[in-house]
Formats: structure tokens, sequence, C-alpha cells
């Protein structure tokens, strides 16, 4: 039954799948990567990463994002290396490993996607806190450091000050923002909307991440299936696609 030229065919065909799949994870990997790296170079989110008070919960947050996204996209890399071995060699051992890995890989996904759902709010809320802290501090202390961090907010959000019920124009605006900056630009908007974008763009990888990890489990589950029938796998280095009339 097995081997049957229609389900060697069935391989042959998986085989394709799962290669063109591993270009996927491969430029997925790389797309990760990317916008991990461009987090945690960005002016806007290292400025207000490196603000140095105790309570600053946005830098531990930021960390753990950036150290997330590299650990990911390292794990997809290594991933795609396997599978390909596996694939080469054959390895019903290696293949189920990745079946495995694929398995883990989905939980975190999962996980990551419980993570922007409920943190997303905590997340925009503790980086706003940066600026509510260097804003209080400089009207408290119109000498202390935090007025340079004030100016430095202010010209990479192009922001001045905020706009509420609670603040009005003083001497934060008067002495932080340059001539250019406009007054009405709330600068804890400017932040949340940032911070807003990159959250849209870490939803639409997890959702990509997603698809990608559910495919992945199911070809190599078949791949691991079609290990398992030696009938077909004694024939290993032998496979040779039919040449069509």
């Amino acid at each position: 039954m097995f081997n049957s030229p229609t389900f060697e065919n069935s391989l042959f065909f998986r085989l394709k799948q799962i290669l063109s799949f591993l270009t996927v994870i491969k430029l997925l990997g790389v797309a990760l990567a990317a916008v991990t790296l461009w987090t945690c170079f960005n002016d806007k989110f290292y400025i207000i990463r490196n603000v140095t008070f105790e309570t600053n919960q946005y830098a531990r947050m930021h960390d753990l994002a950036v150290h997330s996204g590299l650990a990911i996209s390292t794990f997809l890399a290594l991933l795609g290396i396997i599978t390909l071995i596996g694939i080469v060699k054959e390895s019903e051992l290696l293949l189920s490993l990745v079946l495995i890995c694929f398995a883990l890989l989905f939980c975190g996904v999962v996980q990551l996607a419980y993570w922007k759902s409920t943190y997303k709010q905590v997340v925009e809320e503790a980086a706003k806190d940066v600026y509510d802290f260097l804003y209080a501090d400089y009207m408290r202390n119109v000498s202390h450091p935090s007025k340079q961090d004030l100016i430095n907010i202010h010209s990479t959000f192009s922001c001045c000050g905020k706009n509420s019920k609670f603040s009005y124009y003083t001497v934060v605006e008067n002495e932080t923002c340059l001539p250019h900056h406009e007054p009405q630009k709330d600068c804890l908007q400017s932040i949340e909307n940032h911070i807003a974008d990159n959250m849209a763009i870490i939803g639409v990888l997890t959702i990509l991440l997603g698809v990608v990890t559910v495919y992945g489990m199911i070809l190599t589950a078949f791949f691991c299936f079609a290990a398992c029938l030696i009938q077909i796998w004694n024939k290993k280095g032998k496979y040779t696609l039919a040449k069509k009339c």
C-alpha cells in the first residue's frame, strides 16, 4: 500500500513544499530580527529606555522584548537548519525533534499573542510614566539634569509638553521646547502613537509566525510519518522525480 506511486508522489510534493517553507522561515526570521534591532536602536525607544530612575519599568520591558525577539529569530534560523539536515539525511530522529520544536514555538506564539493583547496598554503607560517623571522632576528643580532628557524627547518626537486639564504651559515648555516645535502637540500622545505603531507590526509578525508554525507542524508530522514507513524509507537517497511526457 505505502509502496504505491501515489504515496511517493505525495512525498515528493510535500518535499517541495517544505523546501519552499524553509525559505519562508528564513525570511520571517530575518524580518523578526530586523524589527527587534530597529526597536533596540530606534532613537525614540532608545531615549525613553535610557532615562535613569528607580521605577522605570519601560526599560525592563524594552530589554525583555529585544532579548525575546532575538531569541525567537535565532531559534527560527536553527530550526530551518535542523529541518534541512533532517530532510537531506532522511533522519526520523531529527524530523521528530523539528516537530517538537515547532510545538514549543507554537506555545511561544500563543504566549506572545497573549502578552501583546494584555500588556499593550501597560507598555504605553510605562513609557508615558517616564515622560511624566521627567516633567514633574524638572518642575521641582529647573537646574536638574532632567532638562536634557526633556529636550531630547521633544526633539526626537517633535512634540512639546503635555495637553491635559492637569497641565498648562509652564517653564518646562519654555525651557525645553525648541522654537520649531508645535506647542499643542502632546508628547504623551506622540509616545503612545509610536508604541501603538510598533505593536501593530509585532501583531502582524505574530500572526505570520503562528501560521508558519502550524503549517510547519503539519509538514514535519507528514515526514515523520513517512520516516516510519520502512518500505519507503529503505529507498534513502534513491528518489527520482518522474519525467512528464
